[in-house]
């Protein structure tokens, strides 16, 4: 499947969620949902690899679906939506959807997510700070998420929407790498 394929059905399901979102006025549990499930994807490579699995059968993964939503506590609209996810074989775009979700919730509020990635963890004092600046730069408001990658060595990387600054040394290292091959 190429790749402008799998942004149209990207587009597709996320706009599909927001509007059934937006009109039982649940957004903000989804949005939630979502998220407990990105973050159980990324802290549990178990549970990544069965619910992500897709030599597990339909029946299988709505009786694991099942028992996560009532451990997660998960909106039905979540759960049936994970669930066409997996019956329709495009669970795999998960975290894509999740993200042009967030992104089209944004923009209905006029908010920017921007995603700050650094290999350490950071102060208040300096999210404080960074925010101050920003808010000089950019006159919408700003969501701005700080995520720890230990693997960028050093430096940072920025995405905002579908742009991305990468001033991580990690990156550096794999372009002189790829120039020695």
């Amino acid at each position: 499947m190429s790749k402008s394929s799998n942004q149209e059905i990207i587009k597709r399901y996320s706009n599909a969620l927001y509007g059934i979102a937006i009109e039982e006025k649940k957004h903000g549990f989804i949005v939630k949902d979502l998220q407990k499930i990105k973050d159980l994807k990324e802290k549990n490579k178990d549970f990544n690899r069965l619910f992500f699995s897709p030599l597990i059968s339909s029946i299988k993964f709505k009786e694991i679906l099942n028992i996560i939503s009532t451990i997660l506590k998960l909106e039905n609209i979540t759960k049936n939506f994970l669930f066409l996810l997996f019956f329709n074989k495009r669970i795999i775009l998960f975290d894509k959807i999740y993200d042009y979700f967030i992104n089209v919730l944004s923009r209905d509020k006029n908010l920017i997510n921007i995603d700050i990635i650094l290999p350490v963890e950071i102060s208040k004092k300096e999210v404080d700070k960074i925010q101050n600046k920003l808010k000089l730069k950019i006159k919408n408001k700003t969501k701005l998420n700080f995520l720890k990658d230990e693997n960028i060595i050093s430096g940072f990387i920025i995405k905002l929407g579908s742009k991305m600054l990468d001033c991580s040394i990690k990156s550096k290292l794999d372009k002189i790498e790829d120039s020695l091959r």
